[in-house]
């Protein structure tokens, strides 16, 4: 009904030219009716939305940003003297500086933060939002995962804390917002969002065994390393801490679930003592899971003689779907689980053998060193 509007236009010309009789009446309540029907018909058309604009974090920042620290360090290291120096001409110790950021977990002053800020430091100190500052004891590490805490001393009350959230609920696409040190600029806010989980970025070897990054384009530079990864409900979700040197907006975070599961071992005896399973284990191949109907699971692809997997009956070829009742949907799962699940324990493994599925009995070792 369109031509409303136009054959009121049309009806006005045609009294105009004495075509139709003038009615005034009859044309106000034609025109009127015309005028409401194309008001209703056009309020049935879409109507384009404006374009929603982005968050405001300052509420969620402001309830945040007291928990999260930074972290200085001074490591002093001898310096041997060459013997044909003269005394006094070269220093007995270096001493190298350097910054890093944390957060406060725990109201009694436990700080969680990287191992490659205050791994290798030989004096600690922590400042919090309030500038008041506080020496600190490296009182539990794991380097193999990049994580460890602090413990701030002479803390006379409470201070205040971040809550741990849950980083298997994030999604790709998801804001989150990181808070650091960066360059010695201390408590920066940048916001990015979630660009993807699980990744693996640096090399194998070294230190650092379990990789399942955060990856996001909040912006993180050299200082970040230790600081909170915060979700919209003002969750701590990961740890920052690599960026890629190749790229811009390439950030990764350790997720806070992975950092959860270790937390009470390096609290309460400074170290985690890592479980083994005694298999080397890679990919499905696509071939085989379509073969034996599988979804998941991670293909044993070499078993440690006299190793705990080898004692248990297991043997190469073999599919790990299970392990002490939880799923193995690969095998960077499976490397994780196994090390977590305690040197002595017995599990049982459900695994596929061909056609048949098996469920064996094994007692965890420990991982070599």
């Amino acid at each position: 009904m369109r031509w409303a509007p136009c054959l009121g236009v049309l009806l006005g010309v045609l009294l105009l030219l004495g075509v139709l009789p003038a009615c005034e009446e009859q044309v106000q309540e034609f025109t009127e009716a015309a005028q409401e029907h194309t008001v209703l018909e056009e309020s049935d058309d879409p109507v384009d939305e404006p374009p929603a604009r982005p968050p405001d974090f300052a509420d969620l920042v402001e309830e945040v940003r007291p928990a999260v620290v930074n972290i200085y360090t001074r490591t002093r290291q001898p310096v041997r003297r060459p013997a044909f120096a003269p005394p006094g001409m070269v220093p007995r110790e270096r001493v190298d500086e350097s910054l890093g950021s944390g957060f406060l977990f725990d109201p009694s002053g436990l700080v969680l933060t990287n191992d490659h800020v205050v791994g290798s430091a030989s004096e600690i100190a922590v400042r919090l939002l309030d500038d008041r500052i506080f020496n600190a004891r490296l009182i539990g590490r794991d380097p193999q995962t990049d994580t460890a805490v602090l413990q701030l001393v002479n803390v006379t009350e409470d201070l205040p804390t971040v809550t741990l959230g849950d980083s298997d609920a994030l999604r790709v696409g998801n804001w989150v917002i990181a808070i650091g040190n960066p360059l010695g600029l201390s408590s920066t806010v940048t916001a990015g969002i979630t660009s993807a989980t699980g990744r693996q970025v640096l090399p194998p070897g070294g230190a650092l065994r379990f990789q399942d990054f955060i990856q996001t384009d909040a912006s993180i530079n050299p200082g970040n390393s230790g600081g909170p990864l915060i979700n919209m409900n003002a969750e701590v979700v990961g740890i920052a801490t690599a960026v890629s040197a190749e790229g811009q907006g390439l950030g990764f975070a350790i997720p806070i679930n992975m950092v959860q599961e270790i937390l009470p071992a390096l609290v309460e005896e400074g170290r985690v003592e890592r479980s083994w399973l005694g298999v080397y284990v890679g990919e499905v191949p696509p071939g085989l899971r379509r073969e034996l109907d599988l979804d998941h699971g991670a293909l044993v692809t070499r078993v440690v003689r006299d190793g705990p997997a080898h004692r248990a009956g297991l043997r190469q070829g073999d599919v790990i779907l299970s392990i002490a009742d939880q799923e193995v949907t690969d095998d960077r799962r499976l490397t994780w689980v196994a090390a977590n699940l305690g040197v002595g324990n017995v599990v049982d493994v459900v695994l596929q053998r061909g056609h048949e599925q098996l469920t064996l009995p094994l007692t965890m070792g420990a991982l070599p060193e």
